[in-house]
């Protein structure tokens, strides 16, 4: 029973000391206090972008969709890969997450990488970067401009009578 009891008692603190996040008529809410404002940011849109109180945009979003890279099931029919790039403007740091929005911003949020000013914290942002980094390799991340075919062609005797007509 005490087991039980102890359990539950944890379960239910977790759940009253995570972060509820919500994006409403342009603000970033978190427990329903203003956090940052946010321009973009919704469920078609490609791009977030968060904003501080004085107007200036301290954090990008940039979904990336890439066809062919995972593997092809039954709810991932052309193999997509989506997730976010999300970069810390003005310090040159970029992170990669395939989470939700709302997620991302509640981790920024608990990372501490927001200074109360609305500044970006560099040793933060440094812990944030070393924790998350950029997962995806390298080869997904680019466009699709550099990319090379091989087409290998085994031209080699094979034992035995060969017929070669068109040549």
């Amino acid at each position: 029973m005490r087991k039980i009891f102890l359990i539950a008692m944890l379960v239910v603190s977790a759940i009253g000391m995570s972060q509820k996040v919500k994006l409403k008529k342009g603000d970033v809410l978190v427990d329903d206090a203003v956090w940052l404002k946010y321009t973009e940011c919704g469920t078609f849109d490609s791009t977030c972008s968060l904003v501080n109180a004085a107007g200036d945009e301290i954090i990008f979003f940039k979904t990336i969709r890439l066809k062919g890279v995972e593997p092809i099931t039954s709810s991932n029919k052309d193999g997509s890969l989506t997730y976010y790039e999300i970069s810390f403007l003005g310090l040159n740091k970029k992170i990669e997450m395939k989470d939700f929005q709302k997620e991302i911003m509640r981790l920024i949020y608990v990372g501490k990488a927001v200074n109360e000013d609305g500044t970006l914290n560099p040793e933060r942002v440094d812990r944030i970067v070393e924790k998350y980094g950029t997962p995806f390799p390298d080869q997904y991340n680019r466009s699709g401009s550099d990319t090379h075919t091989v087409i290998i062609k085994d031209e080699t005797r094979k034992p035995g009578v060969q017929v070669n007509i068109g040549r």
